[in-house]
């Protein structure tokens, strides 16, 4: 049947050009858009639309490999690659699903680059306001993030010209770019951008320090008493402290959303939608086939006993769709912010205070106080610490950090594999990227 469709569209495309009608491939289509009609003033704010959807798709692209191989996500099912990545091969740059979302991540840099350089002539024209380029700046900021965040290392190119790998050693200053530009949007203007931009700034502070204690090579971090390098959050407590004037005791969240008619979500695809890869049974108890069915919270709070109510409310956000909403920076990140700078100043009145800011007022559940669970003084905090920052970031591509920096491992971790043999590691310069780019040293 192809064959046969393909000979009469040709066999028609002839009668018409014998019949007089001239090109048929010469038509004046109006919804035909060149790069020229893109750079005009009309279109900055479509082109800064386009930009935000580039980066949300990316970022569900990208977060869901290191969610795989950390003990969020667990894989359930055919494809062996999300096995290889589950078992703790987080290196290979071959595998196929890191290697599917490369491209996402580099559209998004590309794209939000190319919004902030075109708003900000606009606006030195008279042509836009700081306003719109602020929201430019927030979304370059947030992918440069999530690539400094995610990436062993990267290479930003721009469309036919190949870029240069930054390197593994210098991927902290692409962390560093991201607050440059959230401290720009930041005085654009626009309050509701100002507060998400201090969040995300918040963050990246947090990334930048949390890089330096799983690349102690490239950081000359030395390690400390067993909780990992000692780690400076400064600049991350004062951003946070100020997002949390503003929103605390609502339960705030800084969302990026997805819809069937503007920017799917891989992530939610692969989850909610093939069954591919399902929340670790460690999270919530899946019963069905191959474990593809969700049940009950399984994650238990060390100190009361009952089922985390993090986890739960959690489990609600992310639903059982393809377009449930993804979480960037949030008042439960920021209250484990100043909770992880007080333990690490050993201000045990202060780190109660902070983590119970989220148990007792968010969540309802009993007050944290040190020496309650079976563990007691400093062991007793960080397990409180890791347990609350895991059920109160899920999803948000940070949790492989934390196993790494706190030497915790996954049961399915093979011997051989890079989560275990060089903790720390995370996703390559894919083979998409090798065999494109002459500046790349091949993948294999």
């Amino acid at each position: 049947m192809l064959n046969t469709r393909k000979v009469s569209a040709l066999v028609l495309i002839g009668a018409l050009s014998m019949t007089g009608c001239g090109d048929l491939l010469d038509v004046n289509n109006p919804n035909n858009l060149v790069e020229e009609s893109v750079q005009l003033p009309a279109a900055a704010e479509g082109v800064v639309n386009g930009s935000l959807r580039a980066v949300s798709r990316a970022a569900s692209d990208v977060w869901e490999g290191p969610a795989v191989v950390s003990d969020e996500l667990y894989w359930t099912g055919s494809r062996d690659a999300w096995g290889q990545l589950d078992q703790g091969f987080v290196g290979d740059p071959l595998n196929e699903f890191t290697d599917g979302a490369f491209p996402s991540l580099g559209q998004a840099t590309w794209m939000a680059d190319y919004a902030v350089n075109i708003v900000r002539e606009h606006v030195a024209n008279g042509d836009a306001t700081n306003a719109l380029l602020a929201r430019a700046l927030l979304y370059r900021g947030m992918i440069n993030l999530f690539v400094g965040e995610s990436q062993e290392d990267y290479v930003f190119s721009d469309k036919q010209t190949s870029g240069t790998p930054i390197g593994p050693a210098n991927m902290k200053s692409v962390i560093t770019g991201a607050i440059a530009d959230f401290t720009e949007a930041m005085a654009g203007g626009d309050a509701t951008v100002a507060q998400q931009a201090q969040a995300m700034r918040a963050r990246a502070h947090m990334s930048a320090a949390i890089w330096d204690a799983i690349n102690p090579s490239a950081s000359g971090c030395t390690l400390s008493d067993g909780t990992g390098c000692a780690l400076d959050f400064g600049a991350a407590v004062a951003d946070a402290e100020a997002v949390l004037a503003a929103v605390a005791g609502s339960d705030w969240q800084f969302n990026v959303g997805f819809s069937s008619s503007s920017t799917s979500s891989p992530q939610h695809s692969n989850v909610n939608s093939r069954g591919e890869n399902q929340w670790d049974q460690t999270l919530v108890a899946n019963t069905g086939p191959g474990g593809t069915s969700r049940g009950a919270i399984a994650l238990m709070d060390p100190y009361s006993g009952v089922a985390d109510v993090a986890v739960s409310k959690a489990h609600t956000q992310y639903g059982t769709n393809q377009y449930a909403p993804l979480t960037m920076a949030s008042e439960r990140l920021m209250h484990l912010i100043v909770a992880e700078d007080a333990l690490n100043a050993g201000d045990a009145a202060g780190f109660a205070a902070a983590i119970n800011k989220i148990r007792v007022d968010l969540d309802g559940m009993s007050a944290y106080a040190a020496g309650t669970s079976p563990t007691a003084g400093v062991a007793d905090a960080v397990v409180a610490l890791s347990h609350t920052r895991r059920a109160n970031t899920l999803f948000m591509g940070l949790r492989l950090q934390d196993m790494y920096r706190w030497g915790l491992t996954d049961p399915k971790w093979q011997a051989a594999s890079q989560a275990m043999t060089s903790p720390g590691m995370m996703l390559p310069i894919t083979v998409v990227e090798c065999r494109a780019n002459e500046n790349v040293p091949s993948c294999g």
